[in-house]
């Protein structure tokens, strides 16, 4: 009775395991559908707010279906080839582009591989050598159905534009794998210069070993600073990237994702999870709170971080889904014993005080 027990709680947990990506990792997608297609973001029914701030963490299932609906108002399956030139890392929220800032391509092909990581969860970027040929793999067991070729190509397409960023335009790869079913398979193979076969169990891009040591024609050597500096909110930002099984984690980004459609309820979070709000519930009883807790719990988290980057509480209220401030204010006050402008207050005054 007892192993029927951890087994089902094994099973149910499993079904919580989410992976994100960061609003500014996907960002390339929207804005080169936006440019080429004239597809906005509220065509794909995604709130303003949610890509104002870059380091908003989106479930990948939800990024899944961006992709088919992308695919459905287009008209076409290979969307992501039309705007892969769009598809780079020059985006990302990292200071003074670390990633493509490199002395060679072997320094920064190491950055994006350990680096990534604090963009997208769930995924593995990695080299596997065969020879003279390294293999730069991407693998990512969230993607399902359709959205895996999509996704493979957009991470394809976004690799050969770092390593182009080294070894020039004219670059070609020895060969490339993708996984999912074949896209415009003559124009995919004219794009990167090589074979391209489908349906692979990851995305693979093979290149010769002696690419790995070529810099970019207009890189200036400057040493770089031994230590750097960020502000704490933003290192804050890059740790805060849950592991797909930390569960009490995901259910809080989950929570936190979900205020971006209104004030958090259970059957949009377990609607999010693609389990019954009744499974949920029993899921979070086992880790012994409510979802009204969880909830407040979280968007008051949510508000004192938006006090310290310094937003009004009206615009915080609104942020979070409240119908106004005294919901705000008698929610927060539940948790923090004080009103938010109590609170806020109290910040300003600390702050004020001498180092």
């Amino acid at each position: 009775m007892i192993q029927l027990s951890h087994y089902r709680l094994r099973i149910f947990t499993m079904l919580l395991n989410t992976a994100f990506i960061r609003s500014c990792y996907i960002s390339p997608v929207l804005e080169g559908v936006e440019a080429h297609y004239g597809v906005t973001p509220a065509d794909l029914g995604i709130p303003a707010l949610l890509l104002q701030d870059r380091m908003t963490l989106i479930p990948f299932t939800e990024v899944s279906k961006w992709f088919e609906q992308i695919e459905l108002l287009t008209g076409e399956a290979d969307f992501m080839v039309k705007i892969q030139q769009h598809l780079t890392l020059q985006g990302l929220e990292v200071p003074g582009n670390w990633f493509l800032r490199a002395p060679d391509l072997a320094i920064s092909f190491r950055r994006i591989n350990h680096g990534v990581c604090c963009f997208q969860s769930g995924a593995c970027y990695y080299a596997q050598q065969s020879g003279k040929i390294l293999k730069w793999c991407y693998s990512n067991p969230f993607v399902k159905d359709k959205a895996r070729a999509h996704d493979s190509l957009r991470v394809a397409f976004t690799l050969f534009n770092a390593i182009k960023n080294y070894v020039g335009d004219s670059y070609s790869p020895r060969k490339v794998r993708l996984s999912g079913p074949p896209i415009q398979q003559q124009e995919t193979e004219q794009l990167f210069g090589c074979p391209v076969s489908w349906n692979a169990p990851q995305t693979e891009i093979w290149l010769g070993i002696d690419q790995l040591l070529m810099s970019t024609d207009d890189y200036c050597y400057m040493p770089e600073p031994v230590t750097a500096s960020i502000p704490l909110s933003q290192l804050e930002k890059y740790l805060n990237m849950p592991q797909p099984t930390d569960t009490p984690k995901v259910l809080y980004e989950m929570v936190n994702y979900s205020r971006y459609y209104g004030l958090p309820n259970v059957d949009t979070v377990a609607a999010l999870f693609n389990i019954s709000r009744q499974q949920l519930q029993r899921r979070l009883q086992k880790l012994g709170f409510t979802f009204t807790y969880l909830s407040g719990y979280i968007l008051c988290n949510q508000a004192i971080r938006y006090m310290l980057e310094g937003m009004d509480i009206a615009e915080i209220a609104s942020r979070l889904g409240y119908a106004n401030t005294h919901s705000f204010s008698r929610s927060f006050a539940r948790f923090r014993r004080q009103t938010p402008t109590q609170y806020l207050s109290q910040l300003k005054l600390e702050n004020k005080k001498p180092l």
